[in-house]
């Protein structure tokens, strides 16, 4: 039974998001799931919430019943002194937890969250330091002609080459003052509608369109539309420039379509580094007396159309 309520409540992790060896702890009876990722500049709120989850058996997974509705919820930003409660809210069939308030969460600042269950005696909690401030940059050295390249613009008819993507348009972040190692989670995201029209970028797939069984995967969001890269980038100086800067290049592969993208830069602390990319990652997500991670980033988007 006890394994079983562990895969159910795995699954709803898995719901909630999208190495090395490692062991640690195994919990028993009844266990808890906390999932929250604090973005500087954004507020606790419906895009970025906290979930709190209790597993069930296989048998008995109801997908709306496994979340917890009625915690108690206290953050606290330990570097300003600030606290503020989060409020349970119902929407898109999930219990999300939100600051009604919506305090902006702080760059550098280390946040504290405890969740009180009633019936469960212990008290989850965990704490992140939000990484720096991070803004992306298109074309650093203002080398792209008009029309050409990554923008800041949503609505950009820039257009990328697909074939110099990885040559001639890396994605670059600028870092500041800041310097060294840090945990990069690049996002890429077509924007484009399903349709058995889009085109596949590469030549080696039997179609070169997708077919309408895949439309039900695209919408939600899944790859091939949605492409993460995750892992330990150096940010260092640039030629001739004055700040730091962190540089994905080699990524062309995770573009499947061709029309437009988001490209999405964000440096993560070391909670969802851990989560996402170590063996049983939900045990090593800064998170006491529960499973699950509460984590912290700080993003920068791009936008272009990637034509062949």
């Amino acid at each position: 039974m006890v394994r079983k309520s562990i895969y159910a409540l795995l699954l709803v992790l898995l719901v909630l998001t999208g190495c090395q060896n490692t062991s640690g702890p195994r919990f028993e009876g009844e266990v808890h799931t906390l999932a929250g990722l604090l973005v500087a500049g954004k507020p606790i709120g419906l895009e970025y919430p906290v979930y709190v989850t209790r597993s069930s058996a296989i048998n008995d997974f109801n997908p709306l019943e496994i979340f917890v509705w009625n915690a108690e919820i206290t953050v606290w930003d330990l570097d300003s002194g600030l606290e503020f409660e989060l409020t349970p809210a119902l929407h898109d069939f999930k219990f999300k937890y939100i600051d009604t308030a919506e305090n902006i969460i702080q760059p550098e600042h280390r946040y504290r969250i405890e969740v009180r269950i009633p019936g469960f005696d212990k008290l989850i909690s965990a704490e992140t330091t939000v990484p720096p401030c991070i803004n992306a940059e298109p074309d650093p050295y203002n080398a792209n002609p008009p029309g050409v390249g990554w923008s800041l613009d949503p609505n950009t008819e820039n257009q990328v080459r697909f074939s110099r993507i990885d040559s001639d348009f890396p994605a670059i972040a600028n870092t500041g003052i800041h310097s060294g190692n840090m945990y990069l989670l690049s996002e890429i995201y077509c924007l484009e509608d399903f349709s058995t029209d889009l085109e596949y970028t590469s030549q080696m797939l039997e179609n070169q369109n997708p077919p309408p069984e895949m439309e039900e995967v695209y919408n939600a969001g899944r790859p091939p539309r949605r492409i993460n890269i995750m892992y330990r980038f150096n940010s260092a100086p640039l030629p001739g420039l004055p700040d730091n800067y962190i540089v994905l290049n080699n990524y062309s592969a995770a573009f499947f379509f061709y029309g437009r993208y988001r490209v999405r830069m964000r440096i993560v602390d070391v909670n969802y580094f851990n989560y996402n990319f170590m063996e049983e990652g939900y045990l090593h997500g800064g998170v006491s007396n529960a499973l699950g991670y509460f984590g912290s980033a700080s993003s920068s988007d791009m936008f272009g159309r990637v034509v062949k």
